[in-house]
């Protein structure tokens, strides 16, 4: 579905991303991270020609992000992470204005679903409002493939629950989903695979689908303190330790959220 081949991006001397090949599959949803200034913004922007790529290419559904970039427009729908309204508009406004431009689903009953209050004006809303007219200009339009620039940001824990609720009902309709975020508890629980991307670089890809669950053993025997990391089944962990002569133990499984906080600092991801 999306398809970046030696995507280079600079602004004057600086290498905003260097030299990036990546592929993302159809109907999956996958998430971008790193840190702030890793390059996620600057890549998003390029998919949706927004931006040019200094070199290389970049392909959606087989269609060039320059060449053919009216085209990939009609089949993708992309939301800013830095959203700017006309702040005197109300929401039910807005939408309305929207209506006329796409094949859409009904932003009314988004607002409902989102509890959006769309008869105040958008520069009376709260930011995590304000994010909910941003996520609904969005998901309005029928689109087979959504770029979603840190699409939680501002939301409270149940909204962004009620978000990749609905996300995952688009995965079922094989809708695909290219999301970047900071979170990565709702990383790790709701994506397929996550791309990590740091100064520029991808450095890393991970399936969550089949990536086996780690943990961090610690234990105490008559001669030793061992500490530890395991991948696999915890039953045969347990059963192995059975056979020693353990004072102490604590067994607790590694997140990936701590993985990667451990690869920022480290350089490394284990």
């Amino acid at each position: 579905m999306i398809k970046l081949t030696n995507f280079t991006k600079k602004y004057d001397n600086l290498i905003a991303v260097n030299d990036i090949t990546i592929h993302v599959e159809k109907g999956l949803i996958t998430g971008f991270v790193g840190k702030n200034g890793a390059g996620k913004t600057t890549t998003l922007r390029s998919m949706v020609n927004i931006l040019f790529p200094t070199s290389g290419t970049i392909e959606i559904n087989h269609l060039d992000s320059i060449k053919e970039a009216t085209e990939i427009k009609k089949i993708t729908s992309y939301m800013s992470g830095e959203p700017a309204f006309y702040h005197n508009l109300k929401a039910k406004d807005l939408f309305n204005f929207q209506l006329q431009f796409m094949n859409h689903i009904d932003p009314f009953e988004l607002a409902a679903y989102f509890e959006l209050d769309i008869n105040k004006p958008i520069q009376t809303l709260s930011l995590g409002n304000k994010k909910k007219v941003s996520i609904i200009l969005t998901l309005m339009k029928e689109a087979e493939l959504y770029l979603l620039d840190e699409p939680t940001s501002g939301l409270d824990p149940l909204m962004q629950e009620k978000f990749f609720t609905y996300i995952n009902q688009l995965k079922q309709q094989g809708k695909t989903i290219f999301l970047s975020s900071h979170n990565l508890t709702e990383i790790e629980k709701y994506c397929d695979k996550v791309i990590v991307i740091k100064d520029g670089h991808i450095v890393d890809y991970v399936d969550l689908r089949e990536t086996k669950k780690k943990y961090y053993v610690s234990y105490q025997t008559e001669t030793e303190h061992i500490k530890t990391y395991y991948e696999g089944d915890i039953n045969v962990l347990i059963k192995e330790l059975s056979l020693l002569t353990i004072k102490d133990l604590e067994i607790k499984k590694v997140s990936l959220e701590a993985d990667l906080i451990d690869y920022y600092k480290a350089g490394d991801i284990r």
